[in-house]
């Protein structure tokens, strides 16, 4: 640990994480994103050994996502266990290689006291350390992204800060769907994707943080096969609760 002790204390409201990471395929539920993004919390993005113990309380989980105390406890012990089962697939296109890992490696939850320790896998901890000084990172308000409701709008959230700088980004419908882990006989046609998955994200986006939101459809022929994105900096007072209902099947 004596690498990491010139390093100030992280900002515990900042994730920090490789872009690999960003736009990496997994699928969980929404608190277990939220106790993984507390836990990334936790580690500074210069630090170069994160191999300790790190500890998330019930009442930091609660103070951020807004659920109450005893649901805090819930999710905590739950969502540990459930990252360590989440696999976690990267895409290096130059090796032309695929890799998979998972999150934690360890826990241990103090049933009376609301609070647990883990450890990250050595597995994914190239994504998490030494980010410092680096391009291919990005840092994720956490107060932001645990307010949210919805997996996919967590997981679109990181995409669009992922180019915070620019105000803009430019995806494929596909590689959405295959980042989100939506299943091929889901929302196959456009309308559905629409309705379902991007509207509510950016609607929830749009009303829970100061972030203004505005997409476009692009096309290849007839077919709408990419999304263009603007965002900028908005009012910092929002009304909540304007979207309209849908599934999320992360919930």
């Amino acid at each position: 640990m004596a690498k990491n002790k010139h390093l100030k204390t992280p900002d515990l409201n900042n994730a920090a994480q490789s872009n690999k990471l960003v736009e990496a395929t997994y699928k969980m539920s929404v608190p277990a994103k939220r106790v993984m993004l507390m836990l990334l919390g936790q580690i500074h993005p210069g630090q170069q050994d994160i191999s300790g113990k790190i500890k998330i309380h019930a009442s930091e989980y609660s103070q951020k996502t807004g659920v109450s105390l005893h649901q805090s406890y819930v999710d905590i012990k739950k969502c540990c266990h459930e990252l360590m089962k989440t696999i976690i697939t990267t895409r290096n296109q130059k090796e032309k290689s695929t890799e998979m890992c998972v999150v934690v490696s360890w826990m241990k939850y103090h049933d009376n006291e609301g609070w647990l320790e883990a450890t990250f896998t050595q597995w994914i901890a190239p994504y998490l350390h030494s980010l410092t000084g680096k391009k291919g990172y990005t840092s994720i308000r956490i107060d932001e992204a645990a307010k949210f409701k919805r997996f996919y709008t967590i997981r679109l959230y990181e995409l669009l800060m992922q180019w915070e700088s620019t105000g803009k980004r430019y995806i494929k419908v596909e590689s959405l769907r295959k980042i989100f882990q939506i299943d091929d006989s889901k929302y196959v046609k456009f309308r559905a994707f629409r309705k379902y998955v991007l509207e509510p994200s950016v609607c929830e986006i749009n009303d829970k943080t100061s972030w203004d939101i505005n997409w476009g459809a692009v096309k290849t022929g007839r077919k709408i096969t990419s999304i263009s994105f603007s965002f900028s900096k908005g009012d910092e007072v929002k009304k909540l609760d304007r979207c309209p209902d849908t599934i999320d099947m992360f919930d």
